[in-house]
C-alpha cells in the first residue's frame, strides 16, 4: 500500500468510524457471497484494510497468523494434512 492510499483509508474510517464500517463491511461480504464479483472482493478489502490500519490487536493477529503459516510451510504441515 502507498501513503496516498492509506491517507484515503484513514480519512474515510475517520469519517464514518468503527461501527458504520462494520456494519458496511457484513453488507459487501453478502453481496459478494450472492455475486461473487470482483468489485465486491474490493470493497471488502477496502473495509478491511481500514479495520487493519486502526486496530492494533488486529494487525498483531495478523502478523502472528501469517508467521504461523510461514513456519509451518518450513515444517511441511501442509503436505502432512494432504496425506490424511
Amino acid at each position: 500500500m502507498n501513503e496516498k492510499l492509506l491517507m484515503k483509508l484513514r480519512i474515510i474510517y475517520g469519517h464514518f468510524g468503527i461501527k458504520t464500517q462494520d456494519e458496511k463491511l457484513w453488507e459487501e461480504v453478502n453481496e459478494w457471497l450472492e455475486s461473487g464479483e470482483l468489485e465486491e472482493e474490493a470493497d471488502m478489502l477496502v473495509l478491511l484494510m481500514q479495520k487493519y490500519l486502526h486496530n492494533q490487536k488486529l494487525r498483531d493477529l495478523v502478523d502472528f497468523k501469517v508467521d504461523r503459516t510461514l513456519f509451518r510451510i518450513t515444517e511441511n504441515y501442509y503436505e502432512q494434512e494432504l496425506l490424511v
